[in-house]
């Protein structure tokens, strides 16, 4: 089944590359046209079934914000797409395709707002909030084409003049499962719900008429002020403060996405090394900002489930629920549980633990390894072989690591020829030290141009192509067989020794 993705930005009708077999990729909703639609039913001859989700922007329609202009603001302009290319896609496959969608937005938009919309969809919403599973709210409305109804148990319906209301009751996690360590949390033990995640705007002077001042002590504002204003002041009462010792602060970009339910690490790659290096703060708020735009997988796995009926067998809202903790991107069968943690998780009751464990790992990813490798040059680092799909990181957290050695470079050279030193180090190492021969080695390096030339065994660069004889011979000599995968560079387990 193919995926076809957009991007709410500005610039309209350009096309991205393709980021993995089956999915196109484009930037912008408003370039959707009937001639796209009609390429679509064609290059996807087999699909079935279409789900249509969708979101627009909030801005103009939260009740944070003063004089919103809901409909009419210039924020919301988007959400007329929302029936525009649902009504492309039943003139294009006519009912021969079954087309379900779901749409959603906030719950504290005004009530006119809220008609207005569900008369356009031709639908009520459904009103959901996390704070059933979760200590956090995140009420949010739903337009769904499908009736939620008994389909999934463990959830009550109280249907209302303008919404239905849906309660989804789980055991809420323990704090220790999301908080980070060494820290706690004021409202602990006292049915403290945090508030809804809003973006991490900072400022140097209060917004007009922030949310909720009227209702906060001067301790509260003295926190808001400290923090330059970047949540509404509610938000920074005593109840919802994680502290230590000796410091205080609202959730962290962590703590919100594994209570969000997007799994342990979501946004981490939501900027580049460089960039965050430069400015951890903005990474922070970058972080921050991205969660306040989403929704909540706790409220809204109950529509992905009631779409995908047709393929999934009835299940127990508890089970989705205890599954909130998958790594982001996972899939894994139904019948397997990976609760809220601070850690991958892969839907399995098992921990990877002593060597038979670790070697198993390194089975199943020798077993998915490319070794199509592509040429680099030196200076601009581009990748000449354009038609090579980038390789997936693995993640570092998947192994324990200790250094094993530290060495400082003699002279300077440049960066590639530094991390092909580096690579050839460790294979120096495991072979002399750890007497390694006749076997593979799998080595991670957050360098891709190192790993591309490795992989293809030659460089153009005559610098490269010295220190890749240099490896070659002692893969040679001692019958190794290189492997090697890309890591995150914020990820990196020897970033931090060879910065000291």
């Amino acid at each position: 089944m193919g995926r076809i993705s957009f991007d709410t930005c500005k610039e309209a009708n350009r096309v991205t590359s393709r980021r993995w077999p089956g999915t196109l990729m484009y930037e912008d909703v408003r370039s959707i046209s009937p001639d796209m639609i009609n390429e679509w039913a064609l290059k996807f001859s087999d699909v079935v079934e279409i789900h249509l989700w969708g979101g627009f922007p909030c801005v103009d329609l939260s009740s944070a914000k003063a004089y919103r202009l809901n409909l009419e603001g210039p924020q919301s302009p988007l959400f007329w797409e929302i029936p525009r290319i649902l009504g492309l896609l039943h003139a294009e496959f006519k009912g021969a395709v079954a087309i379900k969608h779901c749409f959603e937005n906030v719950a504290s938009m005004d009530k006119s707002a809220t008609m207005a919309i569900s008369e356009t969809l031709r639908c009520i919403p459904y009103k959901v909030d996390c704070a059933d599973a979760v200590p956090m709210h995140r009420p949010r409305f739903a337009w769904v084409s499908e009736k939620l109804d008994d389909t999934l148990q463990g959830i009550s319906l109280d249907p209302q003049m303008l919404w239905t209301v849906v309660s989804a009751v789980a055991p809420h996690p323990s704090v220790s499962s999301w908080i980070q360590p060494q820290h706690r949390w004021l409202g602990e033990g006292d049915r403290i719900y945090f508030p809804t995640c809003m973006k991490s705007i900072p400022r140097s002077k209060p917004p007009p008429k922030p949310a909720g001042l009227e209702k906060c002590d001067e301790n509260t504002i003295s926190r808001w002020r400290a923090d330059q204003f970047r949540f509404p002041p509610y938000q920074y009462k005593q109840q919802y403060l994680i502290v230590t010792d000796s410091t205080w602060r609202l959730l962290s970009a962590s703590e919100r996405e594994i209570l969000l339910g997007h799994g342990y690490g979501h946004t981490l790659p939501c900027m580049s090394a460089s960039t965050i290096k430069a400015s951890k703060q903005r990474y922070e708020d970058t972080r921050c900002s991205l969660l306040g735009d989403s929704f909540s997988i706790h409220s809204f796995v109950i529509f992905a489930y009631l779409l995908s009926i047709r393929f999934i067998p009835r299940t127990h809202y508890q089970l989705l629920a205890n599954r909130m903790g998958m790594a982001p991107g996972f899939r894994a069968p139904l019948r397997l549980a990976a609760p809220l943690g601070r850690s991958l998780q892969y839907g399995s009751p098992l921990k990877l633990r002593g060597t038979a464990d670790v070697q198993g790992l390194n089975k199943f990813l020798l077993k998915r390894t490319d070794h199509t490798g592509s040429d680099v040059r030196i200076v601009t680092g581009e990748i000449l072989n354009k038609k090579i799909f980038p390789r997936q990181s693995v993640s570092a957290d998947w192994w324990e690591w200790k250094h094993i050695f530290k060495l400082k470079w003699q002279r300077p050279s440049h960066i590639n020829i530094l991390e092909l030193e580096a690579i050839i180090l460790a294979i120096k190492y495991q072979a002399i030290h750890s007497s390694q021969s006749d076997t593979r080695i799998f080595h991670i390096s957050d360098s891709y141009i190192c790993i591309s030339i490795c992989s293809k065994g030659r460089s153009g660069s005559r610098v490269l192509q010295r220190r890749l004889r240099h490896l070659s011979a002692h893969l040679l000599v001692f019958g190794l067989q290189l492997i090697a995968a890309p890591v995150e560079s914020t990820e990196n387990p020897t970033d931090e020794a060879s910065r000291s």
